[in-house]
């Protein structure tokens, strides 16, 4: 009967890159994001996920899985079987086809024991360097390469290194090699890795989202020990995972900083629980799942008490209610939201702070055309109120888009910014244009946007004069194991009192794929 899934498989929408990684990871809007987030997603892109072949372990470490998904799909590939289609597998309690159609940028379902069939032993490697030129008060360049290779789904290497305009040394930079076991052996870990457990009090690598731009933000999902490629690590030593059963042990030892780390954790589909010792801190987490809600929560020593206690509820499909409260660094924080596929609100109180962000984005199809509005509203109290409202309008038509957006901002005074892009988003040629205009006479009502860059880089610039700019942002593919990808961009500021230096900056990035 299974079979009758592959007759059945539904044609789905496939979101683009930003959009899928938006709904994985909860953000609110890409500006929420940073640089090792996307990189991550961007190395899964190119090499996904085996869903059907990946331990617990693999599957945690990768980010895309909470741990009660990861649960769920190992119960299920235990009961049934191999999933054989992506429709299928949004049949998988914790899977809904939103999430199922995200995913499919970043993982794959194979076959994980046909008859004759032996583990995959192919080996895959990604190769990148860049290079990147910029003209403002003076020349100045950067560069750097990132290579990853894994030896079926087994072995794992990493390197990444680069220069900043302002100097540095490519060498040695960022290396770690993982293997991955099947039995018992989750996982060992030489090199640069990660840590993340828990809700992170006691012991979480790098950046986490703020919980104050959606609903699904307000809930963190630890991913354990995880090799990384990332150009700005945290950790480098050793570190291994073993399951035990329904019980992961994790440990790890940071050299750099002499921190030692350990964490023990029991996953079910209805409780994970969790104990996290480091050098500096001490905690236990927990997530309890009833029908329709889930209950979690961490208490943590850290330099004093920490602790974080929340709730989710899905009334219905595609629905979330959430409430999380927090007490960190002796600062109480409240935050509450509702959220659904197209709406997002969440408000929070935090020591005499209030914060709230308001958005909906509904998506209108129409035969091949599809329509995207959006609207933002977001503002924030301490001393002074700051205001912002934004809006959004994008039309997709057989791999052609055109989107434009206005930000206006009050704090101190009135600002503003207005941007066009059109893009061609299909075949061996892409190319986004993007034409942008501001005014901003005050720093405090600066204004963020996320701009296109290549591969790798995380490009969150904050809009201040009076200006205007134009990028062409790009990549050619003449065949699937070469790419190449492109950035100029020119941002000029003739209306400002006090004279600033234009700036030109050009970057060129090529890819193999072995």
């Amino acid at each position: 009967m299974k079979s009758l899934f592959l007759l059945l498989a539904l044609i789905a929408t496939v979101p683009d890159f930003q959009t899928a990684v938006l709904r994985i990871t909860g953000a609110g809007s890409a500006e929420d994001l940073d640089e090792s987030t996307l990189e991550r997603f961007r190395a899964l892109s190119q090499h996904p996920l085996e869903l059907n072949g990946a331990s617990r372990s693999r599957l945690l470490a990768s980010g895309l899985l909470t741990a009660f998904q990861a649960a769920s799909l190992l119960e299920y590939r235990q009961s049934t079987g191999d999933i054989l289609s992506f429709t299928e597998l949004s049949l998988v309690d914790g899977f809904p086809p939103d999430f199922v159609d995200a995913l499919r940028l970043f993982a794959r379902l194979e076959s994980s024991s046909p008859p004759g069939k032996r583990p995959s032993r192919k080996l895959h490697a990604n190769l990148m360097l860049r290079a990147a030129a910029r003209e403002q008060d003076g020349l100045s360049s950067a560069y750097g390469g990132k290579l990853k290779a894994t030896l079926g789904q087994t072995y794992e290497l990493n390197w990444a290194g680069r220069t900043a305009y302002s100097g540095g040394q490519v060498f040695p930079g960022t290396v770690s090699a993982a293997a991955y076991g099947r039995k018992n052996l989750g996982k060992i870990v030489l090199g640069h890795f990660n840590a993340r457990f828990g809700q992170g009090l006691a012991q979480w690598s790098g950046f986490s989202l703020q919980p104050y731009g959606s609903v699904n933000s307000l809930r963190r999902s630890g991913t354990g020990i995880s090799a990384t490629g990332s150009f700005s690590p945290e950790h480098c030593g050793v570190a291994a995972d073993f399951d035990l059963g329904r019980w992961n042990v994790a440990a790890a030892w940071s050299v750099p900083d002499k921190l030692p780390m350990a964490h023990v954790c029991y996953v079910s589909k209805t409780v994970t629980a969790g104990a996290t010792v480091t050098g500096k801190a001490l905690g236990v987490d927990w997530r309890i799942g009833v029908p329709n809600v889930s209950i979690y929560g961490e208490l943590a020593w850290k330099s004093g008490l920490q602790a974080i206690a929340g709730a989710m509820w899905v009334p219905s499909y595609g629905k979330k209610v959430a409430a999380v409260c927090r007490y960190i660094d002796g600062v109480p924080e409240v935050i509450a939201g509702a959220g659904s596929y197209t709406f997002d609100a969440v408000a929070a109180l935090s020591s005499g702070q209030f914060r709230a962000i308001v958005k909906y984005a509904p998506a209108i199809d129409s035969g091949p055309l599809k329509i995207t509005p959006a609207l933002r509203l977001a503002a924030r109290h301490k001393d002074e109120w700051r205001l912002e409202s934004r809006g959004e309008l994008q039309f997709d038509y057989a791999g052609w888009m055109l989107r434009s957006r206005i930000d206006l901002v009050h704090c101190n005074e009135y600002s503003w910014l207005v941007n066009a892009e059109a893009a061609r988003t299909a075949g061996p040629v892409i190319a986004y244009v993007r034409w942008t205009l501001f005014r901003v006479d005050n720093w405090d009502d600066r204004i963020y946007v996320y701009e296109r860059d290549i591969p790798g880089s995380f490009n969150v610039p904050a809009y201040y004069g009076k200006g205007w700019s134009i990028s062409l942002t790009g990549s050619w593919k003449p065949s699937p194991r070469h790419a190449f990808h492109y950035r100029l961009c020119y941002l000029s500021y003739p209306w400002t009192t006090t004279p600033k230096p234009s700036k030109l900056e050009v970057k060129l990035q090529y890819q193999l794929s072995l």
